[in-house]
């Protein structure tokens, strides 16, 4: 697969990210929410607490794909192989970390309060393994970026 080819088809993937995310945050947290809180007295009173959460936890992943776009938009032109691409696989690392604390604070308060369902639980465990999966790979993936950087500039250097 050429650059221009990639950089395309990793632009479209992060589009439906973004589309992804949104309607998460629009129509099926709440929904899910609803689903699961409103049915179970206890926990009524979490839905629109769940609501403000799921949008905060939301703008770390918005933010990532931004910068994923970054990085898909250097491929394009050529600029793979740079620091700056390593920083900001670095920070899209952060902000998948971020999220998983975020998630971590949402699971201990769960099971502080002691209103926790089967649903809620695996829907926060799973995203909380998704963020961290995230991170530890593109934490690799800006340590392999920056390695080939320094490759790059060595070559560039060697006549």
């Amino acid at each position: 697969m050429k650059q221009k080819e990639l950089a395309k088809w990793l632009k479209i993937i992060i589009v439906f990210c973004w589309l992804f995310g949104l309607m998460f945050c629009v129509y099926f947290g709440p929904e899910t929410g609803k689903n699961i809180l409103l049915d179970s007295d206890p926990l009524k009173e979490l839905y629109k607490p769940l609501i403000a959460y799921i949008w905060i936890t939301g703008i770390p992943y918005f933010f990532a794909l931004c910068i994923g776009w970054s990085i898909c938009s250097d491929i394009n032109v050529g600029n793979d192989f740079t620091l700056k691409n390593a920083n900001r696989l670095k920070r899209i690392s952060v902000l998948a970390m971020i999220e998983g604390v975020l998630y971590v604070i949402a699971l201990l308060y769960v099971f502080i309060s002691g209103n926790y369902n089967t649903n809620l639980l695996m829907i926060l465990l799973l995203i909380l393994f998704f963020a961290v999966v995230i991170s530890v790979f593109t934490s690799l993936l800006s340590y392999l970026m920056r390695k080939a950087s320094d490759i790059k500039q060595d070559n560039e250097l060697t006549i």
